[in-house]
């Protein structure tokens, strides 16, 4: 059976790799050439079904691109699960308009992962969602206001996907975000001093109940060790992931760890729109695209919002 080479665009993550390996005494393997599996820029590990692993796995002579333009049809995606339920629903407009605008959304979406006309339709899609937030820009929330400064850019570049300037202007951007939003924890200081945490734990939504059970009743009062050290934690990440993506590292190990993250904020937060459409771009950012089972589990948790993912617990359990 022949096995998949993983490489390391870090020499440091190879390294951590080995080292890894090394511990657990994996036996030395074969690939399908009959070569060493070991070598000083990749490692060939048993081959898992592509469909389970984080990352796209590109086979030789494969186009990335596809998965990168799958990444930013998703955090399109993300948009208009955003907008189109609340703003575009039939109790609001016609139902012919209603239908009129999901089909185009579709067609925009679709047209998105298609190489030729791939910037023609995040044209259109940018046009349509501009004038969306301009006739209403003193309500737009986060998500609306990154997917600003993010999606329309890529219609300055003919193939955007493949353009290393994009990405490094989704990294460079995204980077500011989180310290702006590292900021603002520290100046409201409800972080650090566990405050906020407390108060989500017993007014907060389903989700957001669960770290109750790490401390008493009167922690609203005097926040317990475990609030405060969740809301410091929070804090001290972004500040590290900001700098990280400023600094250019592009590990994938960095990736997927921060891509958990955002999806165990978006769980406790009871908010996957903005994590989906942060996870999207930091794909980009870090040119490897989104594999079709992130992308699958991001297309889930969409579905899941739209009626809260706290009403999912509540009614499963």
């Amino acid at each position: 059976m022949c096995a998949t080479a993983i490489f390391f665009h870090n020499p440091h993550d190879l390294r951590l790799f080995k080292m890894l390996l090394s511990a657990i005494e994996l036996p030395c393997c074969k690939n399908c050439n009959g070569e060493w599996a070991m070598s000083m820029q990749g490692l060939t590990i048993p081959k898992l079904p592509d469909i389970l692993m984080p990352v796209p796995v590109v086979k030789s002579g494969e186009d990335v691109g596809k998965y990168i333009r799958l990444a930013l049809m998703t955090a399109m995606l993300s948009v208009c699960f955003e907008r189109i339920p609340g703003e575009f629903k039939p109790d609001n407009f016609h139902w012919f308009f209603s239908t009129a605008v999901l089909l185009g959304a579709v067609v925009t979406l679709a047209g998105t992962l298609s190489e030729k006309y791939s910037r023609i339709a995040v044209a259109a899609f940018c046009v349509v969602f501009l004038y969306d937030v301009a006739i209403a820009w003193s309500g737009q929330a986060n998500h609306g206001w990154l997917a600003v400064w993010t999606i329309p850019i890529a219609i300055f570049f003919t193939k955007w996907w493949q353009q290393p300037l994009y990405a490094d202007y989704l990294r460079i951007t995204l980077g500011v975000v989180m310290l702006g939003a590292a900021a603002q924890k520290l100046l409201a200081g409800t972080y650090l001093d566990g405050s906020y945490i407390a108060y989500l734990s017993y007014f907060g939504t389903t989700t957001e109940n669960m770290f109750r059970i790490l401390c008493s009743e009167d922690t609203l009062n005097n926040p317990c060790g475990w609030h405060i050290f969740l809301g410091t934690f929070i804090v001290i990440w972004q500040i590290a992931v900001g700098l990280l993506l400023l600094a250019g590292v592009k590990s994938l190990i960095f990736l997927t760890v921060e891509v958990g993250f955002l999806l165990g904020a978006g769980l406790y937060a009871d908010e996957m729109n903005f994590q989906v459409l942060n996870i999207a771009l930091l794909c980009i950012a870090f040119r490897v695209g989104m594999s079709y089972s992130l992308f699958a589990v991001c297309g889930a948790l969409l579905l899941i919002d739209m009626h809260g993912i706290g009403e999912f617990v509540n009614y499963v359990l």
